[in-house]
């Protein structure tokens, strides 16, 4: 049999180190070497048929050089944002990325799906906004082997993390749409059953969602109702049907801050296609900072995510956790920012016929 190429070939035939030969196959950017010697390594390797040995290195290392990014139910549009953006990361640190989803078909396959990301083989876990009624298996599944990172506005305590401090966008958000001074302002979120419940659920103190929490507390200090609407975040139809339902009953509201882009993006249709005009008629808020927000008519005002940095800050909690595995767990916080667009823009602050 043929004997297989090394990097070690390849180091000869390049003129360079061994050190070097790994750099630069692994794709490692943030090791400064001149563009010319990585493109004589390649072409060395490209020659010589040099093909990286996984399981060896493996062996050797005791590294994969993967990370697992793991997401919930679905990646949406801000999420592939997400995704690519800590790709980018690992990529550029010689790692490649593993993604998955949780809870995509049901409750029921939360506990296989976590226990499925823990039992894979990878040097890590990126854990982004894992919901509540997530965290208790992915508690049962930690077991200290695999370093674990939750990032995003939803992060699960005992691991590093990195959390999105919505609060003061959101405050600005609702001063935004308070200026106009609207009669009704509506909230179109997820899992809203009914407005009776909608303030107990989101006690201060407890896990509530700060949206839906700080929408809340602003409607009782101006003395204005609850107007709640139910909304899917992971189905726009089935956020139209409701929002359409919702207008039938109980006619248009003068402004409405929904819970994300997808929702604020399908309720932005819904109210075209109704003949409702944005933002003459109805005020119109998203969050999260999807780029599809910046081109639909009018462009959607949101809360925008920092996406660039929650990737950057969540690599470098899992790099760290790699390099010092025994340190206690760390935590950071990055803010959001509001980001006033068309959709959320009149003239003047009047009351709404």
């Amino acid at each position: 049999m043929k004997r297989r190429t090394t990097r070690e070939d390849v180091a000869v035939k390049a003129g360079v180190s061994k050190t070097t030969v790994t750099y630069v196959l692994n794709h490692r950017f943030d090791i400064a070497i001149p563009q010319s010697t990585r493109i004589r390594v390649q072409e060395a390797a490209d020659e010589l048929g040099y093909r990286p040995h996984a399981a060896a290195s493996a062996l050797r290392s005791g590294r994969t050089r993967t990370i697992t990014a793991a997401f919930p139910i679905k990646i949406s549009g801000f999420y592939a944002h997400v995704l690519q953006a800590f790709e980018r990361e690992c990529n550029q640190h010689g790692f490649h990325l593993i993604t998955t989803t949780i809870g995509h078909i049901g409750m029921q396959n939360v506990a296989p799906d976590v226990c499925e990301v823990f039992s894979s083989l990878t040097d890590g876990v990126v854990m982004f906004d894992m919901p509540e009624p997530f965290i208790p298996h992915i508690k049962a599944q930690m077991n200290g082997d695999i370093p674990v990172v939750s990032a995003g506005i939803f992060t699960v305590d005992g691991t590093d993390m990195v959390r999105v401090d919505l609060a003061p966008a959101v405050k600005v958000a609702m001063e935004h749409l308070l200026a106009s001074n609207p009669r009704r302002i509506a909230f179109l979120g997820p899992g809203l059953a009914s407005q009776e419940e909608f303030p107990k659920s989101f006690e201060p103190g407890g896990k509530q969602d700060v949206r839906c929490h700080l929408y809340s507390q602003f409607m009782q200090h101006t003395n204005r109702p609850l107007e709640v609407i139910a909304g899917s975040p992971s189905s726009r139809s089935a956020t139209m049907a409701s929002l359409r339902n919702h207008l039938e009953s109980f006619g248009v509201p003068d402004a409405i801050f929904c819970f994300n882009d997808e929702i604020a993006i399908a309720a932005n249709r819904v109210l075209r296609e109704e003949g409702i005009p944005v933002p003459d008629k109805v005020l119109l808020i998203g969050c999260d900072g999807c780029d599809e927000g910046e081109y639909i008519s009018p462009p959607l005002s949101t809360i925008v995510q920092p996406v660039a940095m929650l990737c950057s800050a969540a690599w470098n909690a899992m790099a760290e956790r790699l390099a010092h595995p025994d340190m206690p767990p760390a935590s950071s916080t990055i803010e959001a920012i509001f980001q006033s667009r068309g959709s959320s823009q009149r003239s003047s602050a009047r009351p709404q016929d």
